[in-house]
């Protein structure tokens, strides 16, 4: 390893840790809105200013790489392997910290490692949730490797309606994710799964940086047919009206359940348990076909070959696997009343098809 190497992996790894150090003060300072919890082994009230500390930071980047230029983008770049590298380092090693002074939770040691130990860890005097901040962490990385994508380009002075678009409507996904930072306290990720490996790497590293997989792949800038454009937006905003309906209905659902959605859709439910109106009578997980079809969207958006196509392709993977163990967690916590809402709602994910 030569010197220049050393240089880049401290600068690579410097750059990460400024990035979550200047994240996390972000989110302990900034004035945040106080909001009611679903889960029941978790903390009643959350800090959320999620929306505020995404803005502040992907603006003062745009202006750092693209209005003063005070950062070489090239260099930029050049270090994203070694950045995702060294997110993936911080992980493994706060997966450790965080695990390890808490009680066995299962027979593995290195499963426990990988799951985690404690399902709602509170930080910095329970100022801060763990998984809003990984979640806040990890959205934000995603974005800034967005605006890299654009300004890479953009000093091309080519035509490339691919990326912008591609651009727009991924901005488009994580400022919305944001701005409805309150409704995703009440989803699976939040009441369901344990603070390990697995969710501490999927913030650091799978969401920043394999989600916008094109920055993996030799994308040209290229002018995108009209029909095209329409095709991959439609597609997107389809997914998204699936996804975020069924996300907020039934958030509506769990706070005020006899209140109708939208002010149109009256909420139809088993026993007061589970829904089964509006995009909930369509399939039991209508909103995994609407983050699927985002991502076609966004691939058809950036004609860039097969590679861009991996997105999507996880999601097909991630939810088929997921339907099927949240199948069997249902069944028994709800007994007859999800036998019921089966019959009532007999497709799993694609209404009409499966």
């Amino acid at each position: 390893m030569t010197l220049v190497d050393l240089n880049e992996w401290f600068f690579a790894f410097l750059h990460i840790s400024f990035v979550y150090i200047f994240i996390t003060i972000l989110h302990l300072v900034i004035p945040a809105k106080y909001v009611r919890g679903y889960v029941k082994d978790g903390p009643t009230i959350y800090r959320l200013n999620g929306l505020k500390v995404f803005l502040i930071v992907n603006l003062l980047f745009t202006l750092v790489i693209g209005y003063f230029q005070l950062v070489n983008i090239q260099y930029l770049i050049k270090l994203r392997l070694k950045h995702a590298i060294c997110a993936c380092f911080i992980g493994l090693i706060f997966s450790f910290l965080l695990v390890l002074p808490h009680k066995q939770k299962t027979s593995s040691f290195w499963l426990d490692i990988y799951l985690g130990r404690l399902k709602n860890p509170q930080w910095f005097g329970n100022r801060a949730d763990g998984k809003i901040l990984l979640y806040l962490l990890g959205g934000i990385g995603l974005q800034l490797n967005l605006i890299l994508l654009y300004f890479e380009h953009a000093q091309e002075h080519k035509p490339m309606t691919n990326i912008i678009t591609y651009v727009i409507l991924f901005t488009f996904f994580t400022t919305e994710y944001f701005y409805h930072e309150y409704v995703h306290l009440y989803t699976f990720d939040f009441i369901v799964e344990y603070v390990g490996f697995k969710l501490v790497w999927g913030c650091l590293v799978f969401y920043p940086f394999f989600y916008p997989t094109a920055i993996w792949f030799p994308i040209q800038s290229s002018s995108l047919s009209f029909s095209r454009q329409i095709l991959s937006i439609s597609i997107f905003f389809l997914g998204w009206i699936l996804s975020r309906g069924a996300n907020n209905q039934k958030y509506l659902f769990r706070t005020k359940p006899k209140e109708k959605f939208l002010g149109l859709i009256q909420p139809i439910s088993i026993n007061g348990r589970l829904l089964c109106s509006g995009w909930w009578a369509l399939s039991r997980h209508v909103n995994y076909l609407g983050d699927t079809l985002m991502a076609v969207g966004l691939s058809l958006a950036i004609a860039g070959g097969i590679g861009p196509w991996l997105y999507p392709l996880y999601y097909v993977g991630l939810f088929l696997a997921r339907e099927r163990t949240d199948f069997e967690r249902c069944r028994d916590k709800y007994g007859k009343d999800w036998d019921e809402y089966c019959r009532r709602v007999p497709y799993r994910i694609i209404p009409f098809l499966y």
